[in-house]
């Protein structure tokens, strides 16, 4: 018989924690409620509590969120479990944008038995093939927080065997899709093979203006591009190496650079647009 997986649940509210405890009561994989925690004092307890495998976490407590009793635990040290964070649609965005960029785990309300179905399925996948990195990626999340939760600098990679690999954004070339992995390229010719696929960047980065995607497979961060020819419809790195701009994504990156051109050399960053486009 296969051993239980221990959870926590961290929420106020009581219908949503009787939704909750409902639909893990209808799983197939055998889950068993270490304990329901209602407050930033319980959770404090709950979430020190060794036997806690896998902790569904409400973002808003009763006077704090949960954010303030997962730093005071990281500052003691502890060990956590597996994190898995609820919000409703449209709040806490920027936290949820956080806890992405720091390849943590989260569903949204209203959450249904196949979000947490989902949710421990990945967790099962991440403890079969990975040593335990929640200490790095909540310690990541935390400085998002703190100090780069509007304009993220950094970026957590899974990669294929469990590891997190903390990446800066400006050191990433392009991404490329490898059928449901993603392969990062760096500027020091190094090479991430992540375990998420290329959606996940291409939604997580849709807000970066400097990354912009220019084919079904690819994409690519302008800072590093030296020229784009549109009739050959080539980028031109600054390692001299070439990308091609799919037919497809081409008109767009045109209209895209031409239209911005002004704007994003004012920001300074783009300066390389001065001289980008290849007659």
């Amino acid at each position: 018989m296969t051993s239980p997986i221990f959870i926590a649940i961290v929420e106020d509210n009581e219908d949503n924690i009787e939704i909750l405890n409902h639909s893990l009561s209808q799983l197939s994989i055998p889950v068993h409620i270490t304990g329901i925690a209602k407050s930033g004092e319980e959770a404090l307890a709950l979430l020190s509590d060794r036997k806690v495998q896998l902790a569904f976490l409400d973002i808003q407590l009763k006077n704090t969120t949960i954010f303030t009793v997962l730093e005071k635990l990281f500052n003691e040290g502890q060990a956590l479990p597996e994190l898995v964070f609820i919000s409703a649609h449209g709040s806490f965005e920027n936290a949820l944008k956080a806890i992405q960029y720091a390849c943590l785990d989260f569903v949204t309300k209203p959450f249904n038995i196949q979000d947490i179905e989902n949710a421990i399925q990945r967790f099962l996948t991440k403890k079969t093939t990975s040593s335990h990195h929640q200490q790095t990626e909540l310690g990541f999340l935390l400085h998002l927080l703190k100090n780069d939760i509007h304009a993220p600098k950094s970026i957590a990679i899974p990669l294929s065997r469990g590891v997190i690999e903390l990446v800066e954004l400006s050191t990433i070339v392009y991404f490329e899709a490898d059928e449901n992995v993603s392969i990062i390229y760096l500027t020091n010719n190094h090479k991430l093979h992540s375990s998420k696929n290329f959606g996940h960047y291409l939604g997580l980065l849709s807000d970066k203006k400097e990354f912009v995607q220019i084919s079904k497979s690819c994409l690519v961060n302008l800072t590093h591009v030296k020229q784009y020819n549109h009739q050959d419809k080539s980028l031109k790195l600054k390692s001299n190496d070439s990308l091609v701009v799919s037919h497809r994504f081409s008109k767009s990156l045109h209209k895209y650079l031409l239209n911005n051109q002004k704007d994003l050399v004012n920001e300074g960053m783009f300066d390389f647009l001065k001289g980008l486009f290849k007659s």
